[in-house]
């Protein structure tokens, strides 16, 4: 008896058909190349705040991989209504580059780009398997691109002024006599004579937390995604980013300050960085420590593994 092809699972749409894929590509690195240039550009020569854009589409590249099979079985098909989306991205994008000046951002360019990546999914996917590429999109919007200055002072300020109050207090219960202004920290010091040096901390934007946010942010969501089912576990471990960044930031500040009693060149130039970097490995702990807190908080019941089992 000869065996027929199995029909019952879908074809995607040009699958196998590696030139189609191949055109789409290159007509979609074409069309938004002046995007894309700017980006990478932004990223290699700000690398400690924006290095991560650089990484986000791997990871949404990744998340869509591992959705793969879910799209499948989902049954995907030509959808014509993704030329809305697809065609209102492709003119938004045009509108940023050619359009008045009040619409030449580059936020704006990243969501006409992904506003046309996701119609185009649509168009190729249908509606059934679209919801899958929704969060690799929107990780693709928020991580893939370099947020302006004027949008993260809203966040950095913030965290300045919360860093510089939690450092100038941790000073102060050590028994040192600092003040606070503004985002400057003033250590006094006492010499032998009884004359008193003042050593100031200013605590500038750089230091304000944002970039051990990003990273944070960036990182806790694709951990929440990946290792919790169940949403309330995955918005609360990226919020952490917040509260950990914050602290660990703070941590930094104090070793600064108390490195610049011993030398004032100590609290500038490498060693910032290097106590900056070196902190990385107790806040990535910490962040860890929350994910872990997490798993322990949910324990699964008897009722649901026996329902487990019945299903299987």
């Amino acid at each position: 008896m000869n065996a027929t092809p199995d029909q019952s699972k879908p074809s995607l749409p040009f699958a196998g058909d590696a030139a189609v894929v191949g055109l789409l590509l290159v007509s979609f690195v074409a069309y938004f190349w002046d995007f894309l240039f700017r980006q990478c550009q932004w990223a290699i020569h700000e690398t400690d705040d924006w290095g991560h854009t650089l990484v986000a589409p791997l990871i949404a590249g990744w998340f869509l991989r591992r959705a793969w099979p879910q799209i499948e079985s989902a049954g995907a098909r030509i959808c014509w209504w993704g030329l809305l989306p697809l065609g209102f991205g492709l003119m938004w994008y045009a509108a940023c580059i050619f359009g008045p000046s009040v619409l030449h951002h580059h936020n704006l360019r990243g969501f006409g780009a992904v506003c046309s990546l996701g119609g185009l999914g649509l168009l190729l996917l249908g509606p059934a398997s679209i919801r899958h590429l929704i969060f690799p999109m929107l990780f693709l919007l928020v991580f893939g691109q370099t947020i302006s200055d004027r949008f993260m002072s809203y966040v950095t300020h913030p965290m300045q002024s919360i860093t510089a109050f939690g450092a100038h207090l941790l000073l102060v219960l050590g028994t040192l006599d600092a003040e606070l202004e503004g985002n400057v920290i003033r250590i006094y010091v006492m010499g032998d004579d009884m004359s008193s040096t003042i050593i100031p901390l200013n605590v500038a934007e750089a230091c304000s937390g944002m970039r051990m946010l990003m990273a944070f942010l960036a990182i806790g969501t694709t951990m929440a995604f990946v290792s919790f089912r169940r949403w309330w576990q995955r918005i609360f471990l990226v919020v952490s980013a917040f509260p950990v960044a914050l602290a660990v930031n703070i941590v930094r500040v104090l070793v600064l300050g108390l490195l610049s009693l011993i030398d004032p060149d100590l609290g500038t130039g490498e060693v910032h960085t290097m106590v900056g970097v070196f902190l990385l490995v107790p806040a990535w702990l910490l962040f860890l420590g929350v994910a872990e807190i997490l798993k322990r908080l949910v324990v699964e019941s008897a009722d649901d593994a026996l329902g487990t089992e019945g299903a299987s």
